[in-house]
């Protein structure tokens, strides 16, 4: 019972005062409303009949038009906190006008009186609710609007029997239920200033509530429409408004159709109304109290506003089927039994992924022009179809089956577009940074090229080749500009101007550009005899290709032996590469001298292409070598060679920092065949951990379905910190294996295991946080939580759409908390209930100063349990720590006793 009740009263710390005032503000306004209401239909349907009603819905159309653009003028020049005081106060001012006039018994003042508070019922729900927009962030809202549907719907349960009590019971006259709805009314104005300076007093920002609106600029009518066409997600909510009210006004008269029919007297039928809303109001609210919360949290925003006309349109077929008052009452029944529950909270909710400064400008408007047009046209469209087509309430059921369908498909629709607004938002708000780094890309104008490519700065020149290879034919670009970086002076500058030259075809240079054969760096050499070998004619140049290759092969310039070899390597043919023999490269092997260390490099990067077994002894000894560079290419030759006798050894590079990176791409040249060592490797408690980390990184440069499939498999048997890695090898492979498969349940059990871990980790710092223990336990322990953080999104993003677990997690981590809130409701609509009913409490708490960890909760309040937990913990580091604490309180106690 506790649980429930807490899922129904979700307020964190902080949040309760003014949740509180807003509860109890909507309270009132409701209770007004629905003193009024049975006053409105009982007086009009008594005195002027129910084929009255097309008519005054039409008037109510037409009133609407000039007051919706009133309101509107008038929010704009001053801030929402006043709109609110002056509307209360002109509609307050209203009540006592029509209770004075409508002694007169005109029909015109019945009619005023039906438009009125048709109009008021919309104003003061749609002032509400935009005023809880602007105090609460999408997740308060999501936690907070079901209570205010509650209070909603107490509201009307509560004005519905005072509307009882005072005509039965104390003999009220009905018209005077208008006077003492104003005074009610007006007693909201001492509230409203409450809930205000509460707003000013809590955490919560009131910009949007007291901050005065920019001026009013001329076509105004026109911008504001604008706004509403240009977005779809508006234009669906008021596709979503408009067919539920002329839904809903059509079964609204056919109820009172039926009902005029069986109660003829005023009293009568103004009793039963008023019983009719308030019993409606007493099945709102036990549905709000037992099923609201648990439905939106489940079935999300979609799945409640979606319920309403699903509902409606079997209790509309059964209508149809039999036309009497129990069915009708049926009908109007669930209508406004979900309206202020369910479907109420759910429609709010459409709002609020909407830009504030958006909504301000549009919601009343909407809410007043489509709620009132659409029950306007439900007015014309019901005297049409009554008095042209004269079909009967029976009939009528067979229009609102066709309205409720158009329903349902919008309510679809915009499941997907609520989720498309936070999702645009979170990533237009976490990407903005990168807008600079997408402009770099862009096509840089000629003269600022010829302009950069003079420059005798690094990064520059490279910056303006690669921009001409990117945008650029080379017919566009002088070629005097490229000839000069040929000499400059740096030789990263050099070797990719003679890559430009080779790969787009600049033919004619080969005597300019063998002068770069006797280059200082190794690399310019080579990419110089690539040129040479490229564009090489024989008919234009005297002696035999092959034969110039074994000149150079033998060269007594160790330069250019180290060059032939290299460009053999790079480009040489199979006839070609058979002139690198057994004997060449036991000769470069041995060479000491100037030069060595470059034909040591090239001998190690040709046995990468003509390798074999005889030739086992070379690349070890060029494994063991004094030079960095030349033991690199060695390993990278090793890996590629394939012989399974490197594997050992170059599992022992994964021990050195310098060489790690090297031996693991090394490592993944064997490809799939290495798959099941590399698990063996993995899951060997008996292996340092430090290999053990190395090996997922080999891993996903082996991009394919059974590397992916070795990688889960291993989320069962590894240790934390290698399993971290784990999780980010299955992402980056992900992004190289087209169409990748995951096993879905196995990493929904991951993330709940993870999770777990998550929230103990976090219960566990705070204890020991308080208990002052060792800084380096603590500063593990907060490392370790940062990491499984890190590993449950990583883990949605195998699950879900990458992209936007991506977004989610970077909105999450950034310092501002409307960002914040927006990444948590966007993944809160991403993810399924089973997932999201253990993560969200978690997340939800980022916000808030008070700590839920959801099914979590209090599972460690000492530090004794926390040292428990975390020497469980398969996790080596986290072991030594708690050890390394709990022997310094061992020998304390030991300096104690003695």
């Amino acid at each position: 019972m506790k649980e429930y009740l807490r899922s129904i009263i979700d307020i964190k710390r902080g949040e309760g005062k003014l949740a509180g005032l807003m509860i109890l503000y909507n309270f009132i306004l409701l209770v007004t409303l629905y003193l009024l209401k049975p006053v409105r239909d009982s007086l009009f349907l008594v005195e002027l009949g129910s084929r009255q009603l097309p008519l005054v819905f039409m008037f109510t159309a037409l009133a609407v038009i000039p007051i919706s653009m009133a309101y509107s003028r008038f929010s704009n020049k001053v801030s929402l906190g006043w709109v609110i005081n002056g509307v209360t106060l002109f509609l307050t001012a209203n009540l006592v006008v029509i209770w004075w006039l409508i002694r007169v018994d005109s029909p015109v003042l019945y009619y005023l009186l039906y438009i009125w508070v048709s109009i008021y019922s919309i104003l003061i729900t749609s002032q509400f609710w935009l005023l809880s927009n602007a105090l609460f962030s999408p997740i308060q809202a999501k936690r907070i609007f079901g209570l205010l549907s509650l209070a909603a719907i107490a509201g009307a349960m509560a004005g519905g029997e005072i509307t009882g009590l005072l005509i039965d019971q104390l003999g009220v006259d009905p018209q005077n239920l208008l006077l003492i709805g104003a005074a009610i009314l007006f007693s909201t104005l001492f509230l409203v200033w409450a809930i205000r300076a509460e707003a000013h007093h809590s955490a919560v920002t009131v910009e949007s509530i007291e901050s005065q609106p920019e001026p009013e600029k001329p076509g105004y009518g026109k911008a504001l429409f604008n706004d509403i066409i240009t977005s779809r997600h508006l234009m669906l909510i008021m596709g979503i408004i408009a067919l539920s009210v002329i839904s809903t006004t059509i079964i609204d008269y056919q109820f009172k159709t039926i009902a005029s029919a069986v109660y003829v007297t005023d009293d009568s039928l103004t009793t039963f109304m008023g019983r009719f809303y308030g019993r409606v109001s007493v099945i709102a609210l036990l549905l709000q109290l037992f099923l609201s919360s648990t439905y939106i949290e489940r079935r999300g925003v979609g799945g409640a506003v979606t319920i309403l006309p699903i509902i409606l349109l079997l209790g509309s077929a059964g209508l149809f089927m039999w036309t009497g008052l129990a069915a009708a009452i049926l009908v109007r029944g669930a209508d406004q039994s979900l309206k202020h529950s369910l479907d109420r909270t759910g429609r709010e909710l459409l709002f609020v992924p909407v830009e504030m400064k958006l909504k301000k400008r549009t919601k009343v408007f909407i809410d007043l022009f489509v709620d009132n047009g659409a029950q306007g046209f439900a007015g014309l469209l019901l005297l049409l179809l009554t008095f042209r087509f004269t079909l009967t309430v029976q009939q009528l059921s067979l229009v609102v089956i066709g309205l409720l369908v158009c329903w349902i498909i919008l309510s679809l629709w915009v499941q997907s577009s609520y989720v498309n607004e936070f999702r645009e938002s979170v990533e237009k708000q976490v990407n903005d940074n990168q807008a600079g780094k997408r402009s770099a890309d862009k096509k840089v104008p000629k003269p600022e090229i010829l302009r950069n490519l003079e420059s005798r700065d690094e990064r520059t020149v490279l910056h303006s080749l690669k921009n001409i290879e990117a945008h650029y034919d080379l017919q566009d670009i002088p070629i005097q500009p490229l000839e000069q970086l040929l000499g400059h002076p740096s030789p990263v500058v050099r070797k990719r101007c003679l890559q430009l030259f080779r790969t787009r075809e600049i033919d004619g240079y080969i005597e300019e550009i063998a002068r770069l054969i006797e280059d200082p760096s190794v690399e310019v050499r080579l990419e110089a005899a690539r040129y040479i070998y490229h564009f090489y004619d024989s008919s234009a140049y005297e002696g035999d290709w092959q034969q110039i290759l074994r000149e150079g092969l033998r060269h007594q310039d160790v330069k250019i032996r180290a060059s032939t070899l290299g460009l053999i390597t790079k480009d040489g043919s199979r006839q070609e590469r058979a002139l690198i023999t057994t004997d060449l490269l036991n000769s470069a092997l041995s060479y000491k001298g100037e030069g060595e260390k470059e034909l040591r490099y090239e001998t190690a990067r040709a046995l990468s292409v003509v390798y074999e077994p005889s030739r086992t002894h070379i690349l070890k000894t060029l494994l063991r070598d004094s030079s960095p560079e030349v033991v690199e290419r060695a390993i990278i030759s090793a890996g590629e060679s394939g012989d399974r006798e490197f594997i050992h050894i170059l599992l022992d590079f994964l021990d050195s920092e310098q060489y790690r990176r090297t031996a693991q791409k090394g490592l993944s040249m064997y490809g799939e065949r290495i798959l099941g060592t590399m698990f063996d490797y993995l899951t060997d408690d008996q292996l340092s951990l430090s290999k053990r980390l190395q090996i997922p990184r080999i891993l996903y440069l082996i991009p394919s379905q059974v590397t992916l499939n070795v990688l889960q498999l291993s989320l069962s048997y590894c240790n934390i910190p290698v399993r971290h890695q784990v999780i980010k090898a299955l992402n980056k492979i992900r992004l190289n294996i087209e169409s990748p498969v995951f096993d879905e349940e196995k990493l929904k059990k991951c993330v709940r295991e993870e999770a777990r871990r998550y929230a103990l980790l976090k219960q566990s710092y705070v204890v020991l946080k308080v208990s002052d223990y060792g800084s380096a336990l603590l500063e593990e322990v907060d490392e370790e939580i940062s990491r499984s953080f890190e590993n449950i999104f990583r883990l949605l993003g195998l699950i879900y759409d990458a992209e936007d677990i991506y977004n989610v997690y970077k909105g999450i981590r950034s310092d501002k908390n409307a960002l914040i809130s927006e990444s948590i409701e966007f993944l809160d609509n991403l993810i399924e209930w089973e997932v999201k009913k253990f993560l969200m409490p978690l997340f939800e708490s980022l916000l808030s100063s008070q700590n839920d960890y959801g099914p979590f909760e209090h599972q460690i309040q000492t530090t004794e349990k926390a040292l428990h937990f975390l020497a469980d913990l398969d996790h080596p580091t986290l072991q030594e720590r708690v050890s390394e604490v709990r022997a310094g309180a061992d020998g304390g106690e030991t300096v104690r006793r003695d």
